[in-house]
């Protein structure tokens, strides 16, 4: 075995195992994905929803993890994670005059979660509070998020209502811990346990919903903010529609921009 065969993660192995033009998929995702990572810019928004790209790259990676070992429960509710992430990242690129908010509602999260941290030195605590504009900022927001939607509203104003409409509502019945989960209906009758290795078709879900949420995202990033990957995301389009993946959303999404 070469020495590049070894240095491949156990979890990769095991998804090629289980989807063999996974690898096709891969190329074209991974070019175009270490090329947004690694891009600097001079403006502040640009920086900034790269990074977030960054963090749907994690999401992505997490979810293949997942799935390689077949837990598809898992795998879905990470889903839910990557479409809030993609949807909000959108509206961030198409909204520059978002950007304060979106980093100051990050001031307003990190005071919180120290606040509510036990242990925390008070002294630190109140300094933090003035230095992040804690009480100024609170009233700002209230109880609205930075982008100030619903995620229902989010995704329609992102082009991406099919989505939601379709994977999302189920992988956040998942997260929830709704019936739906172990419900099943047979015979014209309702049971009320399921099967666990019927989970299992989860991880076809969402490697089609991962890849066609990524699709958008970096199609998004690369026409609205100027990154000079144009191939790249003309390839990545390519392959989501020789998929057979959602055309009628994708086409809607090349529209906007």
């Amino acid at each position: 075995m070469s020495s590049k065969a070894e240095k491949i993660p156990e979890y990769l192995k095991l998804l090629l195992d289980r989807y063999p033009n996974f690898s096709n998929d891969a190329i074209i995702i991974g070019s175009i994905g270490i090329k947004i990572n690694g891009f600097q810019s001079d403006n502040d928004h640009a920086n900034v929803c790269v990074n977030q790209c960054r963090v749907a790259w994690e999401m992505l990676n997490s979810i293949h993890c997942v799935i390689a070992y077949d837990y598809g429960l898992a795998s879905a509710s990470l889903c839910r994670n990557l479409f809030e992430m993609v949807i909000g990242t959108i509206f961030l690129i198409e909204n520059p005059a978002k950007l304060r908010d979106f980093i100051d509602y990050g001031k307003v999260v990190a005071y919180e979660v120290l606040e509510a941290t036990p242990g925390t030195d008070p002294k630190y605590l109140q300094a933090f509070r003035l230095k992040a504009d804690y009480d100024n900022l609170k009233k700002r927001f209230g109880r609205e998020q930075w982008h100030g939607k619903s995620i229902r509203a989010l995704a329609d104003a992102c082009g991406m209502k099919v989505l939601y409409d379709s994977f999302y509502k189920e992988c956040s019945a998942i997260v929830h811990g709704d019936a739906f989960v172990t419900l099943s209906y047979k015979g014209g009758a309702w049971g009320l346990s399921r099967d666990i290795h019927g989970w299992s078709s989860y991880c076809d879900m969402a490697m089609d919903f991962s890849y066609t949420a990524m699709a958008a995202l970096y199609h998004r990033a690369v026409h609205r903010l100027k990154l000079p990957f144009e191939l790249d995301v003309h390839a990545l389009m390519g392959r989501l529609m020789q998929k057979g993946l959602y055309q009628e959303q994708m086409e809607a999404t090349k529209r906007r921009t």
